[in-house]
């Protein structure tokens, strides 16, 4: 059935699984999909006269379903147009959220810019960036973005959120959590000014330069998109071809007392494992140190583990990513996921977070 609105269509018990690259989770009571910010009004309306509540997804990279589904209102955000604005050797892009991430950070590497180079093949839409303040070796969309483009549920009205104003940190933004589920992003800007980037870069990235005879004092934007696309394939999954949500979990960082104490339990975390380029932390300019949760999760046995019962597995060339390859619920995930959990902070004493979003039905 459809409910059909002038500018609108509003489909009714709608599957999710197509909207969530984990393809788990059960139906929406009403999903619509919309293209500007004036069929966002009119979906809003809908949903304020049925009295539901709302849920905004992109192509689902970061967004898992319950199996109850979703009882409210699904909109799927794909809104798309980009705009350039060139100032001597600075270029500021407006993009719509529907936009695809990739596209974008090859379009800005086409226009000789590095800054965002090496969050390419991050999947998801432009839209969703911000929210989580994606990043990678390095780089965060947050040193990029001049401003978010936001409808306000709270005053009912468009508004420009500033980048300072967007509170951005590691994985954080207010978007996902002081005012979580208050803006819907239409579009956002990007200013990009860097044509280089300067070593040191990151064991991987400077690994794939020496193996291609690529000197890293003369990286270009191109250069550097390669590198990351060529990591990216050879250690994760395809969402299109393999179900996942990329990795599963953040990364935790720790203080450095804390690392300390880390570490004398734990030598060897000093070590560089097999397969990898550097020991599996990062020291952080706050005086902090961010783990590998990847090595975590493998260092508690969890390294290309299969579990028949619940149908999931971890990637076998990358742990932090877990894999459906035959489960059916969200539950199962849900299992598999604290199976995980739990024996990581029974070996280390750390808790790892979830990254993608789990929908409340």
């Amino acid at each position: 059935m459809r409910y059909t609105k002038v500018m609108i269509q509003v489909q009714e018990n709608a599957s999710l699984v197509q909207y969530s690259t984990m393809r788990l989770g059960g139906s929406a009571r009403y999903l619509v999909e919309i293209a500007s910010e004036d069929d966002l009004l009119e979906s809003l309306k809908f949903a304020s006269e049925k009295n539901l509540k709302i849920h905004v997804v992109g192509t689902g990279s970061n967004t898992i379903f319950q199996d109850e589904g979703f009882h409210g209102l699904v909109i799927v955000n794909r809104i798309i147009g980009v705009t350039e604005e060139s100032h001597d050797d600075t270029t500021v892009l407006t993009v719509g959220a529907g936009e695809n991430w990739d596209d974008i950070v090859a379009r800005s590497v086409n226009l000789g810019h590095s800054d965002i180079a090496v969050l390419s093949m991050i999947p998801g839409t432009v839209g969703a960036a911000p929210v989580q303040n994606i990043g990678a070796y390095g780089q965060q969309i947050s040193d990029s973005i001049v401003s978010v483009r936001a409808y306000d549920t709270n005053t009912s009205e468009f508004s420009e959120v500033s980048k300072e104003a967007c509170e951005f940190s590691y994985r954080h933004s207010r978007f996902n959590s002081t005012d979580k589920d208050r803006f819907i992003i239409t579009s956002i800007k990007m200013r990009l000014c860097r044509k280089t980037i300067k070593p040191p870069l990151y064991a991987d990235i400077e690994k794939y330069f020496t193996s291609n005879n690529i000197v890293a004092e003369s990286v270009t934007p191109q250069d550097l998109r390669a590198a990351v696309i060529h990591i990216r394939s050879v250690k994760l999954p395809d969402p299109s071809v393999v179900a996942n949500c990329g990795s599963f979990f953040k990364n935790p960082v720790i203080t450095n007392g804390h690392f300390q104490d880390f570490k004398k339990k734990h030598p060897e975390i000093s070590s560089t494992p097999d397969g990898w380029s550097q020991p599996p932390y990062w020291n952080l300019p706050d005086n902090t140190v961010k783990l590998a949760a990847g090595w975590l999760v493998e260092q508690a046995g969890f390294k290309d583990y299969h579990d028949a019962k619940t149908g999931m597995a971890t990637w076998k060339n990358q742990s932090l990513v877990l894999i459906n390859e035959s489960a059916k619920t969200t539950v199962d995930l849900t299992a598999f996921k604290e199976m995980i959990v739990s024996s990581v902070y029974e070996k280390f004493g750390i808790t790892l977070k979830q990254e993608p979003e789990l929908v409340a039905a």
